[in-house]
């Protein structure tokens, strides 16, 4: 039998036939009576003798909510593997070892594939997640050198961010082949990449500013988030605002076109019970909650030291975490599965048309 805690209690909370409602009358009506604090005193005592008879019913919104379970990929950056990760059957649960890994930002991608890139290789890989084998790869080890980002467009190109001395930032159509090529030498970091309805790319650099940057090259908008180092991951709201992973800054922010920071989830000083280092890649869910990976080290057993994965509700309360060092290391990369078919496309254009 699971204990529950009775919250305050509210007009609408009923014993029997003595409602606080009534209560509330009485004492208005003759405050001689008995004082109210009694009253209250009672209901508990009826409540109680009514609990261990069994026979007790309550009108009241007191039900415990159920426990989150989520089914989820993952890509664990310190012990370079692909992890699926099912809780609601842990008989489902598999990994994958990533060779020449670790793989970087997870896209599903139709037919049961989901792409990632690989720095090491200098390219793209693109897995099956039935039979868990590698279906395509495309690399170039001098010219991709630090593939640290690989997102395909809807019409089948793809886009490839490189982190090698300076961002540069390469255009690849359905075959692999190569059709552009943009170098931003002011730029010294990137991470992950991320397209919006306009066909615009979106990043973060140079510690703390995000950039959008055109398919001709060009820089269209930029902004510096204070507190924030090595922004991961950058995506547009239906409303225009962007939504950023701060990295070491350890929050997520909403910004406005004026650049003012609308909402903030996460940061320091950590809840009671929660520790991350770095937030990573993150998704949108339909209720508007937010999913993030919560890096935490590039050692195998960094995992130990805080939550792998956080989720906030809008209002950016945590609503749920995953911790297991035991099966994986660090995670820098998540899909939440429950809701999507990865016999479908999607990137983050998707997922944030939802969000509230």
């Amino acid at each position: 039998m699971k204990l529950f805690q009775i919250p305050a209690m509210r007009d609408n909370f009923v014993i029997g036939n003595i409602g606080l409602r009534q209560l509330s009358l009485l004492k208005k009506q003759d405050k001689e009576v008995l004082p109210l604090k009694v009253l209250r005193l009672l209901c508990l005592l009826i409540l109680f003798c009514l609990f261990f008879s069994g026979t007790f019913s309550i009108t009241a919104d007191i039900i415990a909510a159920e426990p989150v379970r989520h089914k989820m990929l993952l890509l664990d950056e310190s012990r370079s593997q692909l992890l699926y990760v099912d809780q609601t059957n842990s008989d489902k649960n598999w990994k994958l070892d990533i060779e020449n890994g670790p793989a970087w930002g997870i896209q599903l991608i139709g037919n049961n594939q989901i792409l990632v890139a690989m720095p090491k290789k200098g390219g793209f890989r693109e897995y099956d997640l039935t039979t868990r084998k590698v279906v395509r790869e495309c690399f170039d080890p001098v010219r991709y050198a630090g593939t640290m980002s690989a997102v395909r467009f809807p019409d089948g190109r793809t886009i490839l961010g490189c982190d090698r001395g300076f961002v540069r930032i390469f255009l690849l159509d359905g075959d692999g082949h190569e059709t552009a090529a943009w170098e931003f030498p002011a730029m010294k970091i990137i991470r992950q990449i991320r397209r919006t309805t306009r066909n615009t790319l979106l990043f973060g650099s140079n510690s703390d500013w995000c950039y959008e940057v055109s398919l001709e090259g060009k820089i269209v908008r930029e902004l510096q988030l204070l507190g924030t180092k090595h922004n991961y991951q950058v995506t547009e709201l239906p409303n225009g605002n962007w939504l950023i992973a701060g990295g070491y800054g350890c929050f997520l922010a909403e910004v406005d076109r004026e650049n003012q920071v609308i909402q903030r989830w996460g940061g320091q000083p950590f809840p009671d019970g929660l520790h991350y280092i770095f937030m990573s890649q993150f998704q949108t869910l339909k209720d508007g909650h937010l999913v993030v990976a919560t890096w935490t080290g590039h050692g195998a057993n960094d995992s130990e030291k805080g939550q792998q994965v956080v989720e906030f509700d809008s209002t950016g309360h945590v609503v749920w975490t995953w911790h297991n060092p035991q099966l994986a290391g660090s995670i820098h990369g998540v899909i939440i599965l429950d809701d999507l078919d990865t016999n479908k496309f999607y990137d983050d254009v998707d997922f944030t048309k939802d969000f509230k």
